[in-house]
């Protein structure tokens, strides 16, 4: 599973940032942060976390369609509410990802 430390790497960055979109979510679900949103942050944040944690211990870069998933959202919270926090774990899932592919192509 970890070929090289940039799978290493992948695999950290992957588990860190699902973590704290997991515990964000949870926050602002629970929360009294946005009324309404309920659904949509659990559908399109939640879920895509939760992807994201489970395929951070796959060698191969699926961490992508997490990022993918839930992009749209992390976006506009970012720019319509000034939540930075989502957008931010979106990013760390592409880190995640671009590290796993190093690490798929990097051979000892």
């Amino acid at each position: 599973m970890l070929n090289n430390w940039w799978s290493a790497g992948g695999l950290l960055t992957g588990i860190a940032g699902s973590a704290t979109a997991l515990a964000i979510s949870c926050q602002f679900i629970f929360g009294d942060a946005f009324r309404g949103l309920d659904f949509l942050l659990f559908l399109l944040i939640l879920l895509p976390a939760c992807f994201a944690l489970i395929t951070s211990f796959v060698p191969a870069p699926l961490i992508l369609i997490a990022f993918v998933w839930s992009l749209p959202l992390s976006v506009y919270l970012w720019v319509a509410s000034n939540v930075e926090w989502f957008a931010l774990t979106c990013a760390v899932y592409l880190l995640s990802a671009v590290l796993k592919f190093k690490g798929s192509r990097v051979a000892f």
